[in-house]
């Protein structure tokens, strides 16, 4: 497994939570992802074959994943093909053929200038908020998200069944979301919706860190009147 770890270190991303002006929504860190992924997996593995995809991938709901490999796989050969991967229909029977396979009938053209076919799947993709960054003297200034990704792929030979390769691939982006900015990285993002972590502490603390800072003034008022 190969994995890989983007983004700011937490000391850097509370320096520059005030000054960012711009916050990237769910749907475009998990699609930044996808491009690491996607070029992870095909890295090291040029062919001079045409290559079949088989789309959509295996529990690539949103799509980002298979388009960033159709995209990275057009980058290392020149004949990239897309085929439609079958799907079961709820209460039908399953396909009678593996994907990707031909049935019986269909004569298989020689294995040395056959199509290879690319077998990928999204293994899991998530979006959490990990951390709250608290500000002084009380309140919640943001919240640390993990955004991560991880996937494999398979390029088969369908006339012999030959395994050309086999790779797996992982990544994962950290960075910090101003509270304000909650509502907004969510927008577009379908079924991206973490929750916020609840804070340890007990929630009369911030009162009173209030009253003190409060009760000080007055008396430092008062002491310099005097």
């Amino acid at each position: 497994m190969k994995g890989r770890v983007l983004g700011w270190k937490p000391g850097a991303a509370l320096a520059v939570l005030g000054a960012r002006a711009f916050v990237p929504t769910h749907g475009m860190m998990l699609d930044s992802l996808a491009a690491t992924v996607a070029a992870d997996l095909m890295r090291g593995q040029p062919t001079d074959r045409a290559v079949v995809v088989l789309i959509p991938l295996e529990g690539d709901t949103s799509g980002l994943l298979g388009q960033r490999l159709l995209e990275r796989l057009r980058s290392v050969t020149s004949d990239v093909r897309v085929r439609e991967r079958p799907l079961a229909q709820p209460g039908a029977q399953p396909p009678t053929m593996p994907p990707g396979m031909a049935p019986p009938s269909v004569p298989v053209s020689d294995s040395g200038s056959a199509p290879l076919e690319l077998h990928a799947r999204l293994d899991g993709a998530g979006v959490s908020y990990t951390r709250r960054i608290r500000s002084f003297p009380f309140g919640v200034k943001g919240y640390e998200r993990l955004v991560t990704m991880r996937a494999s792929a398979t390029m088969q030979d369908p006339g012999t069944g030959r395994v050309v390769w086999a790779k797996s691939a992982s990544a994962s982006l950290q960075d910090v979301v101003r509270k304000r900015d909650l509502a907004y990285v969510t927008g577009g993002s379908t079924g991206w919706n973490p929750p916020l972590p609840q804070g340890t502490g007990p929630r009369i603390l911030e009162p009173l860190i209030v009253v003190g800072v409060v009760a000080g003034l007055v008396v430092l008022f008062y002491s310099n009147r005097n």
